[in-house]
Parts: structure tokens; C-alpha cells; sequence
């Protein structure tokens, strides 16, 4: 078998699984994306070192904060552990299960992220760092709904935490803008666009409300 055989058999699996419901793939690369407008669902095929294989990982990455790259920011490893190519027969139906598992993840995030669920989903969601992060998905979805005081509560506290780093220093200063902002929504999908151009992602009309 060649080297990257085994990532073409997952390539092959993934397009008739996940095409269906609009998910493509990132380039060449192994990483999969169902472009939602402000938050993007990724499936990846993750490789290990010396092996050929694959783990699972699935997570959404916001789109209101102006990166280059795609971030897990709910969600990520899936308890489905490591598969090692041994067959093309053995390999394919593991990543037919791999993908099944995907799709039905997905379509729970989807379902989370609907206009009637998107608030509660994510004010609920414990996120890796709470006082930052967690602070500022959570600032802005209330922002969104019109929630304002709500919303300067969590920016108040992504203002209040120590500035170690540049980037908490560059966060800091996105959520004073949007404190002081006179239409929050307006400059919300002002930094999805931005942040989707930044990931070379196609223009779509953004629906917040």
C-alpha cells in the first residue's frame, strides 16, 4: 500500500457520507467543514505520527472572532480512539462508523446552534477557559439577542483579567469596541466577514437574527 493510501480511502468515505449534507473538504488537507455562516462545524480525520490511520475530531469554531485559523471552540476528540489501517476492506468500515458517528454529531450541533436553541446551548457550555473564552462566546450570542447588560458583564470581566499575553490583549480590545459600539449586530457580522475572508471561506449572507 502506498503511503497515503489510506488517507484517500478516507477522503473516498468522507465525500459520500458527509457530502450529502453539504460538508466539504478543506483542500487537500483532512479536515472537513459544514459552513453554517457564523459558526462552522469541522470533521477531522486526525493522523498520528508513524501510523496510518485515523482519530475523530468534531467541534465548532465561532466566527465572531477574526482569526486565520479554524479552532475547536466546542467540542474536539471524540471518544472513538485511534483505527490503524490493516485492510482497505477493514480500514473503509471504520471510517464509514467514523463518519456515521460525525453525522450525527453534527446535526445535534445544528440543532443547538437554531435561532430557538443557540442562547441556552452555549450560555451552558463549560468552554476550556471560562473567564476568557467562555466570557466572550457568551458576551457576544447575548450581545446579539439584544441582551446588553448581560452581554457588558461578561466583556467586564474579559476586561478585568490580567493581560499576560498579546492575544488577551487584542481580545480585550475587540470586546471594548463592541462595549462601546452604537450597533452591535452591524459590527458583529463586520468580523465575520472579516474572520471568513481570513480563513479564505466563500462570502454568504450572515444571519444572526
Amino acid at each position: 500500500m502506498a503511503q497515503d493510501d489510506h488517507s484517500k480511502i478516507i477522503n473516498k468515505v468522507a465525500k459520500e457520507k458527509l457530502g450529502p449534507y453539504g460538508i466539504v473538504q478543506k483542500g487537500k488537507s483532512r479536515l472537513w467543514i459544514d459552513d453554517q455562516g457564523w459558526f462552522i462545524i469541522l470533521i477531522e480525520f486526525q493522523p498520528f505520527t508513524r501510523k496510518k490511520g485515523t482519530t475523530l475530531n468534531v467541534g465548532i469554531n465561532f466566527n465572531w472572532l477574526n482569526n486565520e485559523y479554524f479552532s475547536f471552540d466546542i467540542g474536539y476528540r471524540q471518544d472513538t480512539g485511534f483505527v490503524e489501517y490493516q485492510t482497505d476492506n477493514q480500514f473503509m468500515k471504520e471510517v464509514e462508523l467514523y463518519c456515521d458517528k460525525a453525522i450525527e454529531i453534527i446535526l445535534n450541533f445544528r440543532n443547538n446552534l437554531q435561532n430557538n436553541n443557540r442562547k441556552n446551548f452555549i450560555l451552558n457550555y463549560t468552554f476550556t477557559s471560562e473567564s476568557l473564552w467562555g466570557n466572550y462566546h457568551k458576551g457576544t450570542i447575548l450581545g446579539i439577542l439584544g441582551e446588553t447588560t448581560k452581554m457588558k458583564n461578561h466583556f467586564s470581566a474579559i476586561l478585568n483579567e490580567e493581560a499576560q499575553f498579546d492575544w488577551i490583549k487584542n481580545l480585550q480590545s475587540q470586546v471594548k469596541f463592541l462595549i462601546e459600539s452604537k450597533d452591535f449586530i452591524v459590527e458583529i457580522r463586520k468580523i465575520i466577514n472579516d474572520s471568513r475572508k481570513s480563513k479564505k471561506l466563500p462570502e454568504r449572507e450572515i444571519n444572526l437574527l
